[in-house]
């Protein structure tokens, strides 16, 4: 690159005239801007707390509803159990073999069978017959505190047959005293000989 060239383009990049930029005094009210945007940051600040709030509240609200809902969940569940429980012990076979001591059925001797596919009984049911003696259902519904309670029934039986017992023995034994006085009576009557 030559001399001229450079010069050229500098000249080229020169401006033509230079104007100078006025300047100004700023004063403190210049700066300051509108009155308007601190208004709009309170008011921002303050939606956004409100936001915060009802979101807090609806949040509790909702923590309410669920605690509500767990409590009513546990109380249907402890509901169900006492139900299945109360089945699960009217279907027991003890239960089932003194409700049907109750209802007078005695145990089948015989079974028959029906086939429907060919129409058919096997087998020869017979009528069942009361057993003498020991009884299934009696058995199945002793607990400690029937046991208990029979055992006072008895005590009580035995203690009135005590009373009947001593009764009649006190009664032998005024027969006996009787008895005994009319025969001294008589023998004070009757003549001794020496």
């Amino acid at each position: 690159m030559s001399q001229s060239t450079v010069a050229t383009t500098v000249a080229r990049r020169a401006p033509a005239s230079r104007q100078r930029a006025s300047l100004q005094v700023v004063t403190p009210t210049d700066r300051a801007g509108s009155v308007w945007f601190p208004v709009i940051c309170v008011a921002l600040l303050l939606a956004g707390l409100a936001a915060v709030l009802g979101f807090n509240t609806s949040m509790a609200q909702d923590s309410f509803k669920v605690s509500a809902l767990e409590s009513r969940s546990a109380s249907l569940a402890d509901t169900e159990d006492a139900l299945a429980q109360s089945i699960n012990s009217k279907a027991a076979p003890q239960r089932l073999a003194v409700r049907a001591d109750e209802l007078g059925m005695v145990p089948a001797s015989s079974a028959a069978f029906i086939d429907l596919d060919k129409d058919t009984v096997l087998g020869v049911a017979e009528v069942a017959k009361a057993p003498d003696g020991f009884n299934v259902g009696g058995a199945a519904t002793s607990t400690a505190s029937e046991r208990s309670t029979s055992t006072k029934a008895d005590k009580s039986k035995a203690d009135k047959t005590k009373k009947a017992d001593t009764t009649e023995k006190s009664k032998a034994d005024k027969t006996k005293a009787e008895k005994s006085t009319t025969d001294k009576t008589k023998a004070d009557k009757s003549p001794t000989t020496n």
